[in-house]
C-alpha cells in the first residue's frame, strides 16, 4: 500500500496521537476514537436520531448514549492515518468481529501507521478460558443446576457467531443487520494464536500482559476490567520495530 493514498480524515480530535479502536460509547476523550458502528454514526447526528426515532425507523437504546463524537470508519478498510504518526493502538473486544483476513489487513495497516516503537495492544474474548468452560461442565467438573443451558449451548453462547434468532425489528434495521454484520463473531483467538497474528502482521516483542499491565501511558483510561478478568478476554501487546 502506498501511504500517499490514504486520505487523511479531517476531525477535532486529529492532535491526539493514540487510537482507540471500536471504541463504543464509554470512550474516553483524550484519546482518538474510531468506530464503525450505527449508533457511532448516529452521535455525529444527535438530531436525525431523534427525528427517526419519532416516527418509529429507530428505536431509543443504550448505544445512543455517546461520550464523545467518534471518527467512524470502517475497519475492513485503510486506517484514515498517515504512516508513522500514530504512537499507539488500543483494540478491545473488536478484532474478533472481523472476518480473519480482514482482521490480518487491519494489523498490517496498525503496523503502518504506528510510529517506530509504537505500541498495539489488543484484547479479545478468551477462547481457551471458554472451551475450558465447555470441558467442565462436559466432564462433571463445574456444578450445574437442573434448566440450565446444556454444556454445548453455553459454549455457542459465549462465542457469539450468530444470535439463537434472526435479526428482528422493522425492515431497515433488518437490512442494516444483515449488512453490516457488526455484532456476531468471525473468528476467535486465545493468546497464542493472536499472538501469532502480530507477529505475521510484522510487529515484534509481542506477549500476553495483565489487566491494565501495558507500556501504553494512560491504558487505564480505555480498558475496562469487565472485559479481561474472570476469563472474558486475553490482553497481547507487541511493537512496532
Amino acid at each position: 500500500m502506498v501511504a500517499g493514498t490514504v486520505q487523511v480524515l479531517r476531525c477535532e480530535t486529529r492532535m491526539l496521537d493514540k487510537v482507540n479502536l471500536g471504541c463504543g460509547p464509554n470512550a474516553p476523550s483524550n484519546w482518538l476514537n474510531v468506530d464503525g458502528s450505527w449508533n457511532a454514526w448516529f452521535a455525529n447526528h444527535p438530531y436525525l436520531r431523534t427525528a427517526l426515532q419519532a416516527v418509529g425507523v429507530i428505536k431509543p437504546n443504550l448505544g445512543a448514549q455517546w461520550k464523545v463524537r467518534p471518527l467512524v470508519h470502517d475497519l475492513t478498510t485503510p486506517l484514515p492515518f498517515q504512516t508513522n504518526t500514530i504512537s499507539a493502538i488500543y483494540g478491545s473486544h473488536v478484532l474478533e468481529h472481523l472476518y480473519h483476513a480482514d482482521a490480518q489487513r487491519l494489523l498490517v495497516e496498525c503496523r503502518r501507521v504506528l510510529k517506530p516503537g509504537g505500541a498495539i495492544r489488543l484484547v479479545v474474548p478468551d477462547l481457551r478460558s471458554m472451551t475450558a468452560d465447555y470441558l467442565g461442565r462436559k466432564n462433571g467438573n463445574t456444578t450445574s443446576s437442573n434448566g440450565e443451558a446444556s454444556a454445548a449451548d453455553r459454549l455457542n453462547e459465549m462465542l457469539g457467531y450468530r444470535s439463537p434468532a434472526p435479526p428482528s425489528g422493522n425492515l431497515v434495521f433488518k437490512f442494516y443487520a444483515i449488512w453490516k454484520d457488526f455484532h456476531s463473531h468471525k473468528w476467535m483467538y486465545d493468546s497464542e494464536s493472536l499472538a501469532r497474528c502480530l507477529s505475521l502482521a510484522g510487529f515484534h516483542e509481542v506477549g500476553e500482559k495483565k489487566f491494565q499491565e501495558s507500556d501504553i501511558p494512560g491504558i487505564e483510561e480505555v480498558e475496562e476490567e469487565g472485559r479481561v478478568l474472570d476469563g472474558a478476554g486475553v490482553c497481547v501487546e507487541a511493537k512496532k520495530p
